[in-house]
């Protein structure tokens, strides 16, 4: 039985893997309490403490966290139990992006960090879960042939969990940014459980209209004092290369006199580079994925600032961020969009009180 919180809520939220608090922030948006959270990374958890202050956040390897520190969180939040849990164990150990990495460690401890999330899940038995990560998870197998996505499905299946799985396009979920994410929910309640038998219940709609860039850097064009928004500075070189992507180009669309030019075998060769290199916005469609890479404006002859790139993944402009750039910008990057987030959490409330 869920319990009523201290805040008059009665649904409440365990997050592990939570980064800087982006899966965190949709939830919240819907009304949700944060009980806990828990990551291992200094920067990330400043900035999860600075926008969550209600939430109490163990600093920690997930493998360190134990039920006498949740039982302390649950207890000075006033709960008994949790509603639903969510997280995203780390995805650079599926991602494809990773693939020259991963082809020399094919060993990686992250990818079985899923096993100790669905560990604490297990200890807190809450109705509902969500897991998110990249949509290379499913095609990735272990060193016996098993693709991820089966042996996730089947640890749930273990704990007495039902689990589907699916790959959200996030643009249809009011995010303006192409970005694939497969998401997993997972339940032991039978309501819940019956309601998932109809395929159509068990993920968030779509949206009728796909945002763009434009509409929300819009967003933030004449807002004076923002914090985050520090214009990287580049060399002369760049800024010319800059000045010819177009809208929606890159690298490629470059004239062959400023691309890189290397020698091979005694000959000049112009260097390929990869999609995202030296890529520009289309205002007129949605970024492409926020990683940490370097984004072109779509407008300005200029890389996006950090409060760009989390407008573009649906933080507020008053979410605030700790670390230096890069440290921000990876933050940003790792976070699910709190908009998504938000969907996520609608659907909750649909599948929790119905």
């Amino acid at each position: 039985m869920v319990s009523e919180s201290k805040h008059n809520n009665p649904h409440t939220v365990a997050s592990f893997f939570s980064g800087c608090g982006g899966f965190d922030e949709g939830f919240k948006k819907k009304g949700f309490q944060i009980v806990f959270a828990n990551d291992v990374w200094k920067d990330a958890c400043e900035s999860f403490r600075l926008n969550h202050k209600d939430a109490k956040i163990f600093e920690k390897d997930i493998h360190d966290l134990t039920q006498e520190d949740i039982k302390s969180a649950m207890v000075e939040a006033g709960v008994t139990s949790i509603s639903v849990a969510i997280g995203g164990p780390p995805c650079q150990c599926f991602t494809r992006l990773n693939n020259e990495f991963l082809l020399k460690k094919k060993k990686d401890a992250r990818k079985e960090l899923f096993k100790e999330y669905i560990n604490k899940i297990k200890i807190l038995q809450p109705k509902l879960v969500f897991m998110e990560n990249v949509k290379d998870l499913l095609v990735r197998q272990n060193e016996k042939g098993k693709l991820y996505g089966e042996i996730i499905t089947k640890a749930f299946n273990r704990i007495g969990y039902v689990c589907y799985h699916k790959i959200l396009h996030v643009e249809k979920y009011n995010v303006p940014q192409s970005r694939k994410r497969v998401i997993f929910i997972a339940t032991n309640d039978k309501k819940i459980m019956k309601k998932l038998e109809d395929e159509s219940n068990r993920f968030p709609r779509e949206c009728q209209k796909i945002p763009t860039a434009e509409q929300y850097l819009k967003k933030i064009d004449k807002i004076k004092m923002l914090k985050n928004h520090e214009i990287t500075e580049n060399t002369p070189d760049i800024k010319l290369k800059i000045k010819h992507i177009p809208k929606g180009g890159y690298y490629e669309h470059l004239p062959d006199h400023l691309k890189t030019v290397k020698i091979r075998d005694g000959k000049k060769v112009i260097v390929k580079r990869y999609g995202s290199y030296l890529r520009r916005i289309d205002p007129k469609k949605p970024a492409p994925t926020i990683t940490n890479n370097y984004i072109i404006h779509p407008t300005k002859n200029r890389f996006l600032t950090n409060r760009e790139k989390a407008t573009l993944h649906t933080f507020n402009t008053g979410y605030k961020f700790f670390g230096g750039m890069d440290s921000v910008s990876q933050q940003i990057a790792n976070a699910v969009p709190p908009n998504l987030a938000k969907a996520l959490a609608k659907h909750a409330l649909f599948l929790l009180n119905n």
